[in-house]
């Protein structure tokens, strides 16, 4: 691809896109090519709904008939393969239906190509987005590095910079810069997130027969995984982007750094976190403003901190845009319940703030969270909230969920005595947690090569002597870097959001 990309630059911007198009759409065959026929089927029908919605310059209602074509016919599809078969299942087990199916496999990516589009048509119909040529349009949905499990991109980051009228080939910079990138997040996966998976998997596999030690290592360990898995796929995705001169935007912030869960969740998948944001909650908080105003009800802050202000203006879009998140992460009933305590934890978040910040003085407040043991404190409880919904997130079903949560609260013991497996467990995890709470993450460590818009570096003695260069040190500790993880890359495994 790199060969590739160097040779079409010389042909011209035009070269380098095709190039690059073609590309990705053979990175995206490699898996499975059956389901090359599902991208470019699913590329075609949504940019023929672009032309329509882009032609009707006059006729408003026309337009907004087509996207609701468009729309349904990528929820239909996105339904058929992640949501028909686990509903239909369901129902089997509750003996409503008497059928059982084996259900079909799930396209990688699928989510992601699919809202990745449906932003676009909508932007496309408010006109906030620009009719792209075909050959702009399939680089913009299948450019391999986020392809197959984001960043979410849309379309106004990612277009203008393959408009730019620049030398389309490598840059030597961008290519070291990116390439480190690259290999920490390889190394984040391959070393750190794979090597601690086979405690989350063993715990996992029999929820209901963990003392609560077992319990707590297992979960601990999946919280861990889970955290470097991906990150490492995020900070991969953005160093190939990178290495092509393509900035991506950030996409995992340190999130379990966070001291409240509104903080959590502008750190963790902090694209979709946006996307939901732009295309659900401010749609939904709309619309109920617009009631309140035709009713004569207030929509200010003041009106928010009423318990009926507040429940409709707070609470509804934030319960329905995480349950909308968590049913996007898959169609059982545990992922339900995953959107539920989220929404929970962010509305109970909100009314804190609301509330806290009409009984106290905001510069009393603000130095309060300044002292360390305060602030250690809410990161602490925040990681547990998110640590019991990351329960849900992993357990096989619903059921199993609620076995691990009786297990972590010592249903069968604490298991304290001739606990060896599990005291090694926790040696592993108490280095990991000083890697997750301690170091800076990966843009900050490049912070000096404006990794993304906003990037500080951690302002500290260690962060200070962590900083990436061009050097001979950095040159070997990346090397050995990416040759430890090629070296445990023997047993296949995959990211854990390709399932999504």
């Amino acid at each position: 691809m790199l060969l590739g990309y160097q040779a079409a630059g010389y042909l011209g911007r035009r070269s380098v896109i095709a190039w690059l198009a073609i590309m990705s759409l053979v990175f995206y065959a490699e898996w499975r090519r059956a389901f090359l026929f599902l991208l470019v089927g699913s590329i075609l029908f949504n940019y023929a709904c672009s032309r329509l919605i882009a032609g009707l310059k006059e006729s408003e209602r026309a337009k907004g008939y087509v996207l609701f074509a468009g729309v349904s016919g990528n929820l239909l599809l996105l339904g058929y393969y992640k949501y028909l078969f686990p509903i239909l299942n369901g129902l089997g087990r509750l003996e409503i239906l008497h059928l059982q199916f084996a259900g079909v496999l799930l396209p990688l990516g699928i989510s992601f190509f699919t809202f990745t589009q449906i932003a676009y048509l909508i932007d496309l119909r408010q006109g906030a987005a620009e009719k792209q040529n075909f050959v702009d349009y399939v680089l913009f949905v299948t450019f391999f590095p986020h392809l197959i499990a984001g960043p979410l991109l849309h379309h106004s980051e990612i277009m203008p910079q393959f408009r730019e009228d620049r030398v389309y080939r490598l840059r030597l910079d961008d290519l070291s810069v990116g390439f480190s990138w690259f290999v920490m997040g390889l190394f984040k996966k391959v070393y750190l997130a794979d090597t601690i998976a086979p405690f989350a998997d063993a715990a996992f596999a029999h929820p209901g027969a963990l003392t609560a030690m077992g319990a707590w290592s297992g979960v601990l360990a999946y919280t861990a995984q889970l955290y470097f898995d991906f990150s490492g796929y995020s900070d991969m995705a953005i160093g190939l982007a990178r290495m092509l001169s393509v900035r991506f935007p950030l996409n995992f912030d340190s999130p379990y750094k966070a001291a409240n869960i509104i903080d959590f969740w502008a750190r963790w998948h902090m694209t979709l976190t946006r996307y939901v944001t732009l295309y659900l909650y401010n749609p939904v908080s709309l619309w109920v403003n617009r009631r309140r105003i035709a009713k004569g009800k207030k929509i200010s802050r003041k009106g928010s901190a009423t318990i009926e202000g507040f429940t409709s203006m707070v609470a509804f879009p934030t319960l329905f845009s995480m349950l909308i998140i968590g049913v996007w992460h898959g169609a059982g009933f545990q992922f339900l319940l995953f959107g539920v305590f989220h929404g929970v934890y962010l509305t109970v978040n909100h009314g804190w703030r609301i509330w806290r910040g009409r009984n106290k003085k905001a510069g009393a407040h603000v130095e309060e969270r300044r002292r360390w043991p305060v602030h250690a404190g809410c990161v602490l409880l925040t990681l547990l909230c998110v640590v019991i919904g990351q329960v849900l997130f992993r357990a096989n079903d619903t059921w199993d969920a609620f076995q691990m949560m009786a297990s972590m609260a010592a249903t069968h013991g604490l298991g304290l005595h001739g606990a060896g497996y599990e005291r090694k467990i926790f040696a592993r995890l108490t280095v990991l947690f000083a890697i997750i709470w301690v170091l800076p993450n990966t843009q900050q460590i490049l912070a000096r090569y404006n990794p993304a818009d906003g990037v500080v570096a951690l302002d500290s003695w260690l962060g200070r002597r962590l900083l990436w260069r061009p050097s001979a040190g950095w040159g070997l500790l990346i090397g050995g870097a990416f040759l430890l993880a090629l070296i445990y890359m023997e047993d296949t495994s995959r990211f854990l959001y390709f399932q999504f």
